[in-house]
């Protein structure tokens, strides 16, 4: 049945039989929930029947007259401006239809219970769980991407595009810290803040170092501007029902305010490791617009390297020898295993406050799952979450993407039991079970990969829209251009018939065939480098090698004899692989893409590079086709050494194995038109030099 029907059921039921009670055991547990919004409904009736009489018609006339999305006075004209409207009483009977139409902003478009959004969704049949799109092609003046713009096709559907501005008094707060850091806010900054406003989701896979910083400045300032608003509407919403209690007022007319979730928080923002945590509640704080802190000092202690530990990366010698993603990444506290919660108040940000009596949620996926299944479970704290932000998503995905998938899916649940929830006050859409339909979520990464966009395609449900950057890539500024000039690159296609069948394909694929090639080879049967980006296949092909070793007879059956490095291996086994590798006691050294992005190897006594799978991160593929040309003296960063003899690149090769669905890694390595007839066309294999 329709939870909607439910409830009206239920209010039914009750006006023609009050003196029947219902026994509690015999309830749904969405029966419950409803119950008690009734119940909670008929307590305050009498105290909520006269709106209209509470106000001054003057005052009510000044209401209706100003423009909900006036903005405030800039100080600068390179400033933005907010929205003053959060204040505002557009639920008066004196404001027209037509009024409210023009005072609407994209807050209460979206969020707003009886909105244009909420309207829309009401609409859905119960059984429709997802949305259908349709697509469009845009731009942003300050993104050098293109935009795709997906929006609802939903019958009757409003397609106007809502605007907001941030709440005024945080974008003061943000307008001055722009002004001491860039002169003013930058363009990127305005663009981001507009794009935010309307409450779409938002997925930008092409963030750069030089940019992440104002990403995460305009998202804290939208973050705590969604908090201020939300909070100071029902903060004025309690002002006036309790001055309708204490006038006791008895007017006709009934006042149905509903302007909260079944729980508090309402912001959530994951990231990988703590050193992020520490900028973002820096950011979150000076937005927030409490004079006070609590319990800075326990936070700065516990984000911030632990006593007595040294940064290796602050050593500029140490530094200087890794890529400057990976100093950016690693650089501070890396423990990946933490979640806090904040409480805004009038006068203060309170830090570590219980989950439910917080505003926002900063947590790492790893730190928030193990945080419920220690509470057998419960999530209920993330049942009213209206904002996610995942950032560095590329880096979550390096650590365990299953830990991020399961906190998404404990998301906008009915919670299992009402903490104080007022349920006369919960807005429809959340007792409808609508609540990931009104979620924004905003995803940040530095690259494009499979899982971002499936995540993008098949999770985000948003009916205000959503948006994703692309970017294509011209062979010039492909990772191929990288590549020292001379080396043979052969790339072989396998077909797939679809991804469910493309594991077990690509691993016949390598072992019938580029197994048999590589070992045939005098040069490339030795000092070959396999890099391997998932660790599963990691585990399967080690499996094969070992059983194909213990079976093997000398001289018939190929010497493969290997060596491996994973994420999981420890110092001591990474120099014994290194060590039997470099000397050509092993042939070939198995390599996951996850050790490499956190250790950023330079290996020695490489001479053939054979990729099982392009690299999730396609910068590995330059990178990794360097190790030829490393000699001893550039890992020591001692120039002149004579160690190594130089190697000649037309004695390297790399080889590729490949299928359709690899094209977003394949896009950033050989270019992006290059790409597409690479998978298309029916040669399979390709070669470059």
């Amino acid at each position: 049945m329709d939870p909607t029907l439910k409830l009206l059921t239920l209010i039914n039921v009750s006006a023609a039989r009050p003196g029947k009670r219902q026994r509690s055991s015999n309830l749904t547990h969405y029966d419950k929930i409803t119950r008690k919004a009734v119940a909670a409904q008929q307590a305050t009736a009498s105290t909520s029947r006269a709106v209209a009489a509470s106000s001054s018609p003057s005052k009510r006339s000044k209401n209706a007259g100003t423009s909900a999305a006036s903005p405030s006075k800039a100080q600068n004209g390179n400033e933005l401006v907010g929205e003053e409207s959060d204040d505002e009483d557009l639920d008066g009977a004196a404001a027209s239809s037509n009024q409210k139409a023009k005072q609407l902003t994209a807050f209460d478009a979206h969020f707003g219970s009886d909105g244009p959004h909420a309207q829309a969704i009401t609409k859905l049949p119960e059984s429709e769980t997802s949305l259908t799109w349709s697509t469009s092609r845009s731009t942003l003046a300050a993104l050098p991407t293109q935009l795709v713009v997906s929006k609802p096709a939903l019958p009757d559907f409003d397609t106007q595009q809502y605007t907001g501005q941030p709440q005024v008094k945080v974008l003061e707060a943000f307008n001055a810290f722009a002004s001491k850091k860039y002169s003013s806010p930058t363009p990127l900054h305005k663009a981001l803040a507009t794009t935010l406003g309307s409450y779409a989701d938002f997925c930008d896979a092409n963030v750069t170092l030089r940019d992440r910083a104002q990403y995460r400045e305009t998202l804290a300032m939208h973050a705590m501007s969604h908090v201020a608003k939300t909070r100071r509407r029902v903060l004025k919403n309690n002002e006036k029902l309790a001055k309708l209690a204490a006038n006791g007022s008895t007017d006709t007319d009934e006042l149905d305010i509903r302007d909260q979730g079944f729980t508090r928080p309402k912001v959530l923002v994951l990231l990988p490791f703590r050193n992020s945590a520490l900028e973002w509640v820096d950011l979150l704080t000076k937005f927030s617009l409490c004079s006070q802190v609590d319990n800075k000092s326990r936070f700065a202690k516990e984000y911030n390297l632990p006593e007595g530990a040294i940064d290796k990366l602050a050593d500029p010698a140490v530094a200087s020898k890794y890529p400057e993603d990976h100093i950016a990444n690693f650089a501070g506290n890396i423990d990946d295993s933490f979640k806090l919660g904040l409480k805004v108040t009038r006068k203060s940000l309170k830090l570590f406050s219980g989950f439910y009596d917080s505003d926002v949620i900063v947590a790492s996926p790893l730190g928030l799952r193990l945080g419920i299944e220690k509470d057998h479970g419960i999530s209920d704290f993330l049942s009213s979450i209206e904002m996610v932000v995942v950032d560095q998503i590329d880096v979550i995905s390096m650590q365990n993407w299953d830990h991020l998938e399961f906190v998404m899916s404990r998301l906008n649940h009915i919670p299992r039991q009402s903490r104080d929830t007022d349920f006369s006050r919960v807005k429809q859409f959340y007792l409808d079970n609508r609540a990931p339909m009104f979620r924004q979520t905003v995803l940040l990464s530095s690259y494009d990969f499979p899982a971002l966009r499936s995540l993008y395609n098949h999770t985000l449900n948003n009916v205000a829209g959503k948006i994703r950057t692309i970017s294509s890539t011209s062979e010039s500024e492909s990772e191929m251009s990288r590549v020292v000039s001379g080396v043979r690159q052969v790339f072989t296609r396998f077909e797939a018939a679809n991804p469910h069948a493309e594991p077990d394909l690509r691993f016949t694929q390598f072992t019938t065939k580029t197994l048999a090639q590589l070992s045939k080879s005098a040069v490339s049967s030795s000092h070959t480098l396999i890099v391997i980006p998932s660790y599963f296949d990691f585990v399967r092909l080690d499996d094969f090698l070992r059983a194909h070793n213990e079976k093997r007879r000398p001289g018939e059956t190929a010497n493969l004899s290997y060596t491996s490095i994973s994420e999981y291996s420890s110092p001591k086994d990474i120099r014994r692989a290194r060590e039997a590798f470099f000397s050509g006691k092993k042939r070939f050294l198995l390599l996951t893409e996850r050790a490499h992005f956190y250790r950023r190897f330079k290996l020695r006594g490489v001479k053939t590079v054979v990729f099982y799978q392009l690299p999730q991160n396609a910068n590995f593929y330059g990178e990794i086709l360097e190790f030829p040309f490393i000699t001893k003296g550039d890992l020591a960063s001692g120039k002149g050494q004579e160690d190594d003899e130089e190697v000649d690149a037309n004695e390297v090769s790399t080889y590729v194995v490949y299928s359709r669905y690899d094209l977003i890694q394949l896009e950033k390595v050989v270019g992006s038109e290059r790409a597409k007839s690479m998978v298309s066309q029916d040669k399979a294999t390709w070669k470059f030099v």
